[in-house]
């Protein structure tokens, strides 16, 4: 009788633990932007979709560095110190802060644009440590192609970046080379926060034909006044994310950073359930994610025709106010 009461105990005691252990998820931001909010949802809902319920098999904490690199690192350092299992940085700012101090737990980055420069990983694929994720490289040469095509005698494109965000240096690299290409002058639009990037704007808008917005988390913070900006002086933008687009871009051809929290929430799952990052590898986000979203009020606005061919490709039109999606 001792024995069975004993059995009996052992198994409560493992049906207890399998109903009450849950797995606690830090995520965190460099800032907030509607981009970086849909990757989060994604991340959440694309658990759920795999049967994980919020709360009962998993929960998680969010925190937003405002911006601030400090801030930054005083969330990781949160996230190391305190019971969470495993933490999903979004941004290339917010995964270096992660790295940099978390050691000892999974660090799954998501929407890093150039994980290995950023020195997040050896390389793409498996690697050895704690830190994997999915890249948000986007294809910079094709947008600005785009650029081309819609802007007549396009010579001159001021590129919006924050020195500071090593996903802004690489992207301005990649514009560098693509603009040398096509015989396009790049001009810097330099702010390391957004009152310098909105000053900045101001004061070489009227010498730019085009303003291109890459992955800049600065520049994603306050599009709405660099949308101003650009119409009063009927300058089209084209954004590296529909989302940012959204906001306030003529033209954005990137990711549905949903999908992308989606995709990101596929690697999490596999830590959850017992795999280590260095079994898992880190990659690109694939070109079946990209989407092209255009605003032909903006661009009515400024005086320019979108071609119907390019129309014909897109995935999003925003006209009279309204946006609609075409299948």
């Amino acid at each position: 009788m001792r024995f069975k009461g004993q059995l009996f105990f052992c198994l409560f005691l493992f049906l207890a633990l399998s109903v009450f252990s849950l797995t606690r998820i830090g995520i965190t931001a460099i800032t907030d932007h509607p981009a970086l909010d849909a990757i989060r949802f994604g991340i959440i809902d694309g658990l759920i979709q795999e049967g994980l319920v919020l709360g009962q098999d998993f929960e998680f904490e969010f925190q937003s560095a405002q911006g601030n690199m400090s801030t930054a690192l005083a969330i990781a350092n949160h996230f190391n110190s305190n019971a969470f299992d495993l933490v999903v940085p979004i941004t290339t700012p917010s995964a270096q802060a992660c790295a940099n101090v978390i050691k000892n737990k999974p660090v799954i980055f998501s929407a890093a644009t150039d994980p290995v420069a950023a020195s997040l990983i050896p390389a793409l694929g498996k690697n050895p440590g704690n830190v994997v994720g999915v890249s948000d490289m986007t294809p910079v040469k094709t947008q600005i192609q785009l650029m081309k095509l819609v802007v007549p005698g396009l010579r001159r494109i001021g590129i919006m970046t924050n020195p500071g965000e090593a996903n802004s240096t690489v992207l301005k690299d990649h514009a560098q080379i693509a603009c040398s290409e096509l015989d396009i002058e790049l001009v810097e639009v330099v702010g390391t926060n957004t009152s310098e990037m909105i000053a900045a704007l101001s004061a070489i808008v009227s010498a730019i034909d085009a303003i291109y917005i890459g992955t800049d988390n600065t520049a994603a913070s306050c599009i709405e006044s660099l949308h101003r900006i650009a119409l009063a002086q009927k300058t089209p933008i084209i954004c590296a994310d529909i989302s940012m687009s959204r906001s306030g871009g003529m033209i954005g051809y990137g990711f549905d950073y949903y999908a992308f929290g989606i995709d990101t929430s596929r690697m999490v799952l596999e830590i959850i359930r017992g795999k280590t990052p260095s079994e898992i590898e880190s990659r690109l986000i694939g070109p079946e994610s990209l989407q092209l979203l255009i605003n032909l009020d903006y661009a009515k606005q400024i005086g320019l025709m979108i071609p119907e061919a390019l129309i014909a490709r897109a995935s999003f039109i925003i006209e009279n106010g309204v946006e609609r999606e075409i299948k």
